[in-house]
């Protein structure tokens, strides 16, 4: 039988309530590395839920209603996240306890991947709620601390070695905290202290206050106190054997201007870094750098030339000529402290104006088109010859040394429209100064790197084809793999493009950027590496065609320029997963032309067919029909008949050919993509089932579709990631987006007209 005599409220103890307080930061300090190693957003939902049950516990006794309220509260969450239905309506409770009873096998099978969302986000709340009530019975209920306090710093210093996250300022906190709460743990335990005479009060509260200034004094000494460098090595370098001087390269994504040592992971990071408003989506060209070490790449040369006005100056014809180009006029503006002193602009830059701060100048380097911003200009002394016999000395006027970073600036550019029949006919004329600069290769490069390109480019004839044969080898060969975190660095002697072609397999950008242009070097084509942004994401569309774009860290990008004489600098892409920079007019004159590009599924017996007089025969069998020879009816009957059934097959399966052609559309997007791929999936919804009403919101529109309940769960969490993207404020987090390009995906392959 229930106590009913046993009071429903406890009473108000100081310090019970001052130590549920630390327990309470202490616990949060638990959580907070959820936020950097993994795709939990908003931390909110699960401190208002430790918070609750810590509260809970202090202002009742009766712990039979302390369970019910906590339940109350865990559903009351689950409803808020994801429903939309009236609170007091049943048919969400319906729809959780159906989802639990489809995922409870998968919880007792441990495939709990398998299980939904709604399930999975339940039984964490609930397993968090109790988890917090242990805690606090042991903690703060037998007053015993220490442990606790001991395990978070532990947890805290792992996370700190093997992790990448820094724990400094959450190892410093706990610290204070923790021994805070053990104080106040230990007064607790010691009621005599706290009678209601004055001088035992007295005591009481000197007693309190002496071990907080013991552990600000100390905490603030160690803190501010000079520290010795560490003795030992970095623990992850040594385990895994991956330490070059010492240091693990795992560095943010983004821009930088030292390229000396590539090679290693890095930590994807959505900061934006500038906003675009363009006519034009493509590559935001920063630098180029021309002698490759065998570790990455340098400036062995450079030409620059001094601009002190640089809305007056025009640039012609930089990087490439007598070509077909589009015009591209762009505005970017910079975000915070993402800022650069070097100008990014798409293709060739034709005009720079309406930059602040007005006073910038800039050093142009002729070499590798890059444009480097300077603090306004300085007055510097020189001596020509006639100048130097008179012992005369003369001022000229200079951008200052010190390099500036611009808020924003307005450009016009223009991007070339590739013709493949000019690049096929450009030929092997290079000059000098071409092949003395981009044929570089150093000494130690393997023999076997120049095995591979001839391998590759045995059946191309022109440069252009090479370069072709090359770039699809690395993009589209299944070989090598696209991985920016579980990527080796390169051991002392190793060369970075060897290890990536035959060892590793894997990488980012600068790897197959790198790699291409060291390939083409060794088989006589000069290239050269290139270094800027990818085209970044559009977020709004103007009536005009220009779109808003937004450039992150997470987009810095590098490529390759390939030079052809009479033309330029052509840029090319190596990297899988990324499109072409540029267009491609597809202007050959006639079919043999064509025939000669390198087609990798063409063999020797085909191109045999072709050259063997096949040609002559088709254009045969078309000059005869042209001139009027009459043929049999069956020859026009048979095709005809064909013909015919072929539409009425077409008609019958059109729904299934637009559902295929639909899931062919979704396969072209990016995973960055998420709200394009998501339309795409409406619209087979629409052909699949019914059309979605005029003035029908998403939400209602999903409720109507008559699909399973499995289906109407993944819709539903797709259409709320949808909204959030839409029309929230927040990016999508890397792994959630993953999560739900995976679903989207599913979803499309399990849909059937």
């Amino acid at each position: 039988m229930l106590n009913l005599a046993r009071p429903f409220l406890r009473p108000f103890q100081p310090l019970e309530w001052a130590a549920a307080f630390l327990f309470f930061w202490l616990l949060r300090e638990w959580l907070l590395p959820l936020n950097a190693l993994t795709d939990t957003g908003d931390l909110g939902e699960f401190l208002v839920l430790i918070a609750g049950v810590l509260l809970l516990d202090l202002l009742v006794q009766w712990r039979w209603f302390t369970a019910i309220i906590k339940l109350l509260g865990i559903f009351t969450l689950l409803y808020y996240n994801y429903f939309v239905t009236p609170f007091w309506e049943l048919a969400w409770l319906k729809a959780v306890a159906a989802r639990l009873s489809h995922d409870l096998p998968f919880l007792f099978q441990m495939h709990w991947t398998e299980m939904s969302l709604i399930s999975r986000n339940l039984l964490f709340y609930i397993l968090l709620a109790a988890l917090v009530s242990l805690l606090a019975f042991l903690v703060l209920g037998h007053k015993q601390g220490l442990w606790f306090v001991f395990l978070e710093e532990a947890y805290l210093a792992t996370l700190d070695t093997f992790m990448p996250y820094d724990a400094d300022g959450s190892i410093m906190r706990t610290l204070v905290l923790g021994f805070m709460l053990i104080a106040v743990l230990h007064l607790q335990s010691m009621g005599k202290l706290a009678a209601s005479s004055k001088s035992k009060s007295f005591r009481f509260w000197g007693a309190l206050l002496a071990p907080l200034l013991i552990i600000a004094i100390t905490v603030g000494l160690a803190y501010a106190g000079p520290k010795k460098a560490p003795s030992w090595p970095d623990p992850v370098a040594y385990f895994t054997k991956q330490q070059a001087d010492n240091t693990v390269y795992m560095s943010k994504v983004g821009y930088d201007n030292n390229d000396e040592q590539l090679g290693g992971p890095f930590i994807q990071d959505n900061t934006p870094v500038f906003t675009a408003i363009s006519n034009e989506r493509t590559y935001w060209r920063g630098d180029s750098k021309d002698m490759y070490t065998g570790k990455g790449w340098q400036k062995a040369v450079s030409d620059r030339e001094a601009i002190l006005k640089p809305n007056e100056y025009t640039w012609t014809d930089q990087l490439f000529e007598n070509m077909e180009t589009k015009e591209v006029h762009a505005t970017l503006d910079f975000h915070g402290e993402a800022k650069y002193s070097t100008i990014f602009y798409p293709g060739q830059l034709t005009k720079l104006d309406h930059y602040t701060p007005q006073h910038a100048t800039i050093l142009y380097d002729r070499i590798s088109q890059s444009l480097d911003i300077r603090n306004g200009t300085e007055m510097y002394r020189i001596r020509s010859r006639e100048l130097r016999e008179q012992q005369r000395q003369q001022q000229v006027e200079k951008p200052s040394a010190v390099r500036l970073k611009l808020n924003n600036y307005r450009l016009t550019a223009e991007v070339p429209i590739l013709s493949e029949k000019n690049m096929l006919e450009a030929g092997t004329d290079y000059p000098a100064s071409i092949k003395q600069h981009y044929l570089q290769l150093p000494a130690t490069l393997p023999p076997r790197v120049k095995q591979l390109a001839q391998q590759i480019t045995q059946k191309a004839k022109t440069p252009y084809e090479k370069v072709q044969a090359v770039s699809t080898y690395l993009r589209n060969s299944g070989k090598y793999r696209y991985e920016t975190k579980d990527v080796p660095i390169p051991e002392e002697g190793q060369d970075f493009v060897d290890q990536f072609l035959f060892e590793s397999y894997r990488g980012y950008c600068d790897h197959f950027s790198t790699s291409m242009a060291v390939m083409l070097r060794t088989i006589g084509i000069p290239a050269r590496w290139v270094k800027g942004f990818a085209p970044g994401t559009s977020v709004q569309t103007e009536g005009d065609g220009t779109e808003i774009i937004e450039v992150q860290n997470r987009d810095a990008h590098s490529w390759v320029e390939v030079y052809f004489p009479n033309y330029g600098w052509i840029p090319f892409e190596a990297t899988a997963t990324f499109s072409s920079p540029i267009r491609i007019n597809h202007d050959l004159q006639n079919e043999q032309q064509q025939q000669n590009l390198p087609v990798p599924q063409l063999n020797d017996q085909d191109r045999d067919s072709v050259s063997n007089g096949r040609l002559e025969e088709l254009e045969a069998m078309t000059d005869t029909a042209a001139s009027g020879q009459s043929h049999s009816w069956p020859f026009i009957a048979i095709p005809l008949v064909a013909a015919i059934a072929g539409v009425i097959l077409l008609w019958i399966k059109r729904r299934h050919l637009l559902v295929w052609w639909l899931r062919r559309q979704l396969s072209e997007y990016q995973e960055e993509q998420f709200t394009q791929k998501y339309q795409v999936l409406l619209k087979m919804l629409e052909r699949i089932f019914y059309t979605r009403h005029e003035g029908e919101t998403l939400r209602e529109y999903v409720n109507r579709l008559s699909v399973s309940g499995e289906k109407r769960q993944d819709l539903w969490y797709l259409t709320q990631m949808y909204e959030r993207v839409q029309y929230g404020t927040k990016q999508m987090e890397g792994k959630a987006r993953a999560i739900a390009n995976k679903i989207l995906e599913q979803l499309s392959q399990q849909l059937k007209p």
